[in-house]
């Protein structure tokens, strides 16, 4: 059977990346007979710098990937993808050669590589997923409400009033042991923006991909890179997100919820990556994958998907051919149509490859 377009990018377990991220600790410890891990750090920096083919100190997970297969420990594209979020602490898309080299042997603490810091995260991490879909995005709101002096940094009990009003109760030892790891300058604050990317777990590439491609199809008209709210709540379709299509949510309810989620910061503009962000905390509550795709495709009419993820959303019409035969044909690019008369539908289908047409008809012809 065919895999659908998410199958292939499940999520990895924590212990595979553990796994992979001794086999590569090893190979420096063999080489250079188990040094100290200054030593060991700088020899892995010197050895990531000779094997990259760019001149940049930061890694994209491409470049992460290609020298982890030099390094022949990239067998397992979905865990190097993971390990290389583990250490991307906040969310840029890049890491440094050298924090992950001093990373890797401990010179630098990390959150997501610490075994006792994981199980706190882990609980946290639970009580959001039981919030549904927007546990992350509110906790952040939550978390923005605390922050009393509004520079976006938390102070132990801020952290520990947000966390509560979600149920989360964490012990003193609980708390210290969160902010060991994520107060890397021993400050006394942790920053929001890096304590939700050390608690959201990785998006696979596949969703990403798809959250890209809605973006590019809002981004068409005036491509540059940027959408504005109203234009975001004109194209925005709930009538088939898969809550609405299950019975547990009004089409209302998930329009008001998806308005409420954006940070407005007065622009009333949308970034790629504002976006990306949005639907990474949205992925991030979400473990079904074809929920996920069936949430994208049809909140943003993107055609495809197989089995329960197929998109339901497009508009399909009946089509009289030049040879009098009939087919049901499904509108690829119809976000946005200006209406739906039999013309506008025809020139549609004519970019889409479907010329011999006679006449168009709607869904209630058929």
């Amino acid at each position: 059977m065919k895999q659908t377009f998410l199958e292939k990018n499940k999520h990895v377990d924590e212990d595979v990346v553990d796994r992979l991220e001794r086999m590569l600790r090893s190979k420096f410890e063999l080489k250079t007979g188990f040094a100290e891990p200054g030593q060991l750090s700088r020899t892995m920096h010197k050895a990531l710098r000779a094997l990259d083919t760019d001149d940049s100190e930061d890694l994209d997970p491409k470049r992460f990937a290609t020298i982890m297969k030099k390094l022949n420990c990239g067998e397992d594209r979905a865990a190097v993808d993971a390990l290389f979020h583990r250490y991307d602490v906040k969310d840029r898309g890049f890491v440094s050669m050298k924090e992950f080299s001093d990373a890797v042997f401990g010179i630098k603490t990390i959150a997501r590589s610490n075994p006792e810091c994981r199980n706190v995260i882990d609980q946290v991490r639970q009580k959001l997923l039981a919030r549904g879909e927007n546990g992350y995005r509110g906790l952040v709101r939550i978390l923005r409400r605390m922050d009393d002096n509004g520079n976006r940094n938390l102070e132990p009990q801020e952290l520990a009033d947000g966390l509560a009003v979600y149920g989360l109760h964490l012990s003193k030892q609980e708390l210290a042991t969160l902010f060991k790891y994520f107060d890397a300058d021993g400050n006394g604050h942790i920053s929001i923006t890096e304590f939700m990317a050390g608690l959201r777990p990785n998006i696979s590439p596949a969703r990403l991909a798809l959250v890209k491609m809605a973006f590019l199809r809002l981004d068409r008209i005036n491509p540059d890179g940027t959408v504005t709210l109203q234009e975001l709540g004109q194209m925005y379709k709930a009538d088939k997100h898969p809550a609405v299509l299950e019975g547990s949510k009004t089409e209302e309810e998930v329009i008001r919820e998806f308005n409420d989620a954006w940070d407005k910061n007065g622009d009333e503009v949308i970034t790629e990556d504002e976006f990306i962000k949005y639907y990474k905390d949205l992925s991030a509550s979400i473990d079904n994958d074809q929920y996920f795709e069936l949430m994208i495709r049809n909140a943003w009419h993107i055609a495809g998907g197989k089995g329960a993820a197929q998109n339901t959303a497009n508009l399909r019409v009946l089509v009289t051919h030049l040879d009098g035969t009939q087919s049901v044909e499904t509108i690829l690019d119809d976000l946005g149509l200006p209406d739906e008369k039999p013309e506008t539908l025809a020139a549609a289908l004519r970019k889409q490859g479907c010329t011999d047409i006679l006449k168009v008809e709607t869904a209630t012809a058929i």
